[in-house]
């Protein structure tokens, strides 16, 4: 084998190892960029719980104040279906995790 071939064989290799390692590098970028996009999603659904859990207060708030009732409980209608879509929230969240 000549000097020629040894460093055509050298190229070669090295071609190869570069893309062996792009291809490697891109697959882990596109890993990244699902897990900020799951990440994301799950910010995004903590903020709707937080707005859900700030909409239960002001509904128990009204009940008790502006409706004078004396207590409230997860059956009280409004009270129930919010409950029901913090839990709903809450288990999305769990999935994506």
């Amino acid at each position: 084998m000549g000097f020629l071939d040894k460093l055509q064989d050298t190229i070669d290799q090295g071609l190869k190892n570069s893309k062996d390692l792009l291809g490697k590098a891109k697959d882990k970028a596109k890993d990244l960029g699902e897990i900020g996009v799951t990440r994301f999603e799950i910010k995004q659904l903590e903020s709707q719980a937080e707005k859900l859990i700030a909409k239960l207060g002001t509904k128990v708030y009204e009940v008790l104040v502006v409706d004078s009732q004396k207590t409230v409980s997860t059956s009280t209608a409004e009270v129930k279906e919010i409950l029901n879509a913090i839990a709903g929230v809450k288990e999305d969240i769990e999935k994506k995790e």
